[in-house]
């Protein structure tokens, strides 16, 4: 009979932390757009209510005016505005996560400029993306840079110069999207378009595939399905996959109108687009190759728009957000409506999973807290921020603990 290996306790406890702590320094970062891109966190104690004088651990200014989500990485948030008459320019803010105090900034000189800012244009919309190198930033003006985590820049590009100016109403809004060593970002407008690979340490371009002209804000999602990492586009009037591995095509599904706002999600098997027009949020099943219009189409949701908020999918429900400020819930596997519920306001971010609870956080700063139930909306708890009359929750950055929230001109940290 062999004997029994004996390990040392104090060996033990080093495999032990050793394993654990990778996984509690990734959980507690939200390095991008949705996080991941899906609006999910595994963490599990974060706050259920809030008020002025109660669960607000700290507000701050931020540089100028902004659209953007902000980002976590450790102890440090990131947040991106846009400044001056024109949008001449560009803003990064580094605060620090526990006292909300200013740890540096950094002004950008906008490589274009805008004849007039309006509210009906986006205004340092794209959030950026955070990794263990430092934060990577994308303006509407084409500037494209890197710095590290000291706030010194690694490089920097000029996408306008580069491949021509971003012709448009509206301006840009789609965020860039980290995906492993690299940078992806979308870039559909009434010019040229295309879809963007380079490299996160240089800057430089893995590849870059052309896109006819198709004006939208969403932002892909990146996702691997039989193995393959691929990039998925849900951008007025098409869906679409692409091989992150060389930017080529994969499937396209263009029976959609007015996909142009809400980004893509997926729950590993199916990816669902929002559309703002009726009968046009819909589900496709993975897998699929060249037109997959006959053959993918999972189902179509009778009654579901889509406006800012981009849909959810947690616990076999897909999460949808009208512009009215109805939250709809469907079955992920029909696409049929299992309840609605009328929120306090609409929504400019997207709602959030959490477990056994999901987040709304209303553009005038109202939040709503549901039970996570495929049966019947279950308010949890109602809360707010105040805010500026003219101003609203644009995003928000999950943490141990603590939500960041973001509204045009601040960030305000809500915590336990």
């Amino acid at each position: 009979m062999s004997k029994s290996l004996k390990i040392p306790f104090y060996y033990i406890i080093g495999l032990v932390i050793f394993s654990v702590i990778p996984c509690l320094a990734e959980s507690s970062n939200w390095p991008g757009f949705r996080g991941d891109g899906n609006s999910k966190t595994k963490i599990q104690k974060l706050p259920l209510k809030w008020t002025e004088e109660e669960g607000i651990l700290w507000k701050n200014k931020i540089s100028g005016f902004g659209q953007s989500s902000p980002v976590i990485w450790g102890e440090k948030i990131y947040v991106t505005s846009t400044g001056g008459q024109n949008k001449e320019f560009l803003y990064l803010d580094c605060y620090d996560l526990n006292s909300g105090k200013s740890i540096w900034k950094r002004t950008i000189k906008a490589a274009e400029k805008v004849k007039e800012v309006t509210n009906m244009i986006s205004q340092g919309a794209p959030t950026p993306v955070a990794g263990k190198e430092g934060i990577y930033v994308f303006f509407e003006s084409g500037d494209l840079l890197a710095f590290n985590h000291e706030g010194d820049r690694r490089w920097g590009r000029k996408l306008t110069k580069e491949f021509g100016q971003f012709i448009g109403g509206h301006g840009v809004g789609s965020s860039l999207v980290g995906v492993p060593d690299k940078l992806v970002l979308l870039i559909d407008h009434d010019g040229p378009s295309y879809l963007l690979c380079v490299d996160r340490l240089t800057g430089k371009t893995h590849w870059k595939t052309p896109r006819e002209p198709r004006v939208s804000w969403t932002t892909p999602l990146y996702l691997k399905h039989d193995e393959e990492e691929q990039i998925i586009i849900s951008s007025n009037g098409i869906i679409e996959s692409y091989l992150l591995l060389n930017g080529k095509r994969i499937w396209w599904f263009d029976e959609i109108q007015k996909n142009t706002v809400a980004s893509p999600s997926t729950d590993g098997n199916l990816v669902i687009a929002g559309s703002s027009y009726p009968k046009q949020s819909l589900a496709i099943r993975l897998g699929g190759k060249g037109n997959v219009n006959e053959t993918h189409l999972e189902w179509r949701a009778k009654s579901v728009t889509s406006s800012f908020a981009s849909p959810l999918v947690h616990r076999n429900i897909v999460y949808f957000i009208n512009r009215a400020g109805t939250l709809q819930a469907q079955s992920i596997e029909d696409g049929s409506q299992r309840w609605e519920y009328k929120l306090p306001d609409g929504c400019w971010a997207s709602p959030l999973a959490a477990s056994e609870r999901i987040y709304m956080f209303c553009k005038n700063g109202k939040s709503l807290v549901l039970e996570a139930s495929a049966e019947k909306a279950k308010v949890l708890s109602e809360n707010i921020v105040k805010i500026e009359e003219t101003d609203k929750v644009y995003g928000y950055a999950v943490s141990e603990n603590k939500f960041v929230l973001r509204t045009g001109r601040e960030i305000i940290c809500v915590g336990n």
